[in-house]
């Protein structure tokens, strides 16, 4: 009787320890890319592909010469090109020097975000630019469906799917209002969208230097935001990250 009820005390306590490891035990980081991310992804990609048949229209319309003469547009797309680059990386730089000098990791913090996800999304996008090999509109107005396997490499003619400059101005405007959200929610309602809508007019500026189709732009859209949201939830998930606790100024205050 003594041996049964010592071997039914061990097992009966084994379980016990293990639950109690495995409660102390830190849970594995989530992983960089999600599902939800590459649904998004798969979603842009497939818009892509079904605004194509409009590319040639769309690049004829943008072309004549009327939208190409108006003062207002011609302005108003040399704006939105300079914003798209360097602007929204000025811009990133800009908000993350201001946080250093006063010390302010929240201002500092949404530099560095934007900084990051434009970063991402740029290497994301020169990948794709060199493996597609689209010509620009500019270099071949009648072929929209020109791709060359890697002809993106090192032609910048063949360097046209997807838009670096929307990428880039989506990705700042996703950081943005997502650090905005959790930290001025009142603020990010109205930032969000005139981000947005900045970062759609600049795709428009771009069909309207006819550097890109419109299929361009709005796989360029959907690498900005799916970045924005990588960064963002990366960071989220990772509060103690090194890069924030190297980074990122103190608050002295």
């Amino acid at each position: 009787m003594r041996l049964c009820a010592l071997v039914v005390g061990t097992v009966s306590s084994a379980p016990a320890l293990d639950v109690g490891a495995a409660a102390q035990a830190p849970a594995p980081p989530a992983p960089v890319i999600s599902w939800h991310d590459a649904r998004l992804a798969g979603v842009f990609t497939l818009a892509a592909v079904a605004v194509m048949p409009l590319d040639r229209d769309g690049q004829r319309v943008m072309q004549r010469r009327w939208v190409q003469d108006a003062p207002l547009f011609a302005r108003g797309a040399d704006v939105f090109n300079a914003y798209g680059s360097p602007g929204v990386m000025a811009a990133s730089a800009a908000l993350y020097a201001t946080g250093w000098v006063t010390r302010r990791p929240a201002v500092a913090r949404l530099g560095m975000r934007a900084g990051e996800a434009i970063v991402l999304s740029g290497v994301v996008t020169g990948a794709v630019k060199g493996v597609a090999g689209r010509t620009r509109p500019r270099a071949n107005p009648e072929a929209p469906g020109d791709f060359r396997l890697m002809g993106g490499v090192s032609d910048d003619a063949r360097q046209s799917f997807p838009s670096g400059h929307t990428t880039a101005a989506f990705a700042f405007a996703g950081a943005l209002h997502r650090e905005l959200r959790a930290s001025h929610p009142r603020a990010a309602r109205w930032v969000g969208p005139a981000l947005y809508a900045a970062a759609a007019l600049t795709g428009a500026a771009r069909m309207h230097a006819d550097k890109h189709w419109v299929s361009d732009v709005v796989m360029g859209a959907g690498i900005g935001v799916v970045s924005s949201q990588v960064v963002a939830r990366f960071h989220a998930e990772r509060p103690a990250h090194w890069l924030d606790r190297r980074l990122l100024p103190r608050d002295n205050r």
